[in-house]
Parts: C-alpha cells; structure tokens; sequence
C-alpha cells in the first residue's frame, strides 16, 4: 500500500488526545480517551495509519492553533489523510460524506480505497496552496 507522507517535515507534530473512529451497528463512534465513546455528529480531520482511523474535530485547537492532520499521524506518514462530515441531531454517526483535503499529506483521489471508507460518498478536496494563503495575490 502506498503511503503519503508529510509535505511540510519542518511542522513538528504536537502531542495530542487523539480519538479513533469505529463502525458500529451501523453508526460511526469516536472512541475517545480512555475508551469513552460518543457517536459522531459534525466534521472531522482523519488519518488512516495501518488500518485505524485517528480524528478530531475540525474546530479543535491547542494553544490557539488547530489541530491537524500532522498532529493526528504524529508527523509519520499516512495512508489517508481527509474531511469526515457526518450528519447531526437525529441522525448522528451517519456519514454524509468525506474528503481528501488534508495540506500536510495531500492524498490523491486515485487511491481513496486507503482509507477504509465508502468509496461512493468520497468528494475530491479543493485544495489552496499554503503561498496563496500567506502572500497577497499579484496585480500584474
């Protein structure tokens, strides 16, 4: 299996509370630390190492940064990296659909069976360059 790996090695990982993401009886759990679980509702950052899935929310950030996917696979290569949207409310631990967009591992739409996850509700990521983000535009 091919593996993606870190395209910015000089973002060290950060230690974190990782929680891993199982199906069961038809819905999706986050297991999280020391096994407590909770079905998943909302958006997720994932990787896919050696057949386990380690997310965490989007929005989650420690020391005002977000965490990433970087932070997620300890800074070793990956074999995914993406988005997870699952539904919420009533209908949480269903999975409405999942991405590729990750900056640090950019995984390739072709080898989305890495990932472990229903191939038909994956949607290839729109990606921005890091520069884009950081430098204005040219006005030529």
């Amino acid at each position: 299996m091919r593996k993606f790996a870190n395209l910015f090695p000089e973002d060290s990982p950060r230690i974190i509370q990782r929680s891993q993401l199982v199906l069961r009886d038809g819905k999706w759990r986050e297991v999280r630390y020391k096994r407590s679980e909770r079905t998943a509702s909302g958006l997720y950052n994932f990787v896919t190492l050696e057949g386990k899935m380690f997310i965490c929310r989007a929005s989650a950030t420690l020391g005002g940064r977000p965490i990433g996917h970087v932070d997620l696979a300890m800074g070793r290569d990956v074999d995914y990296a993406g988005r997870l949207y699952f539904s919420g409310r009533a209908k949480r631990g269903i999975l409405r659909k999942w991405t590729n967009e990750s900056g640090h591992y950019r995984p390739t739409p072709e080898l989305m069976s890495n990932a472990g996850l229903p191939e038909e509700l994956f949607e290839p990521g729109q990606f921005k360059s890091l520069i884009s983000v950081i430098l204005p535009p040219d006005n030529d």
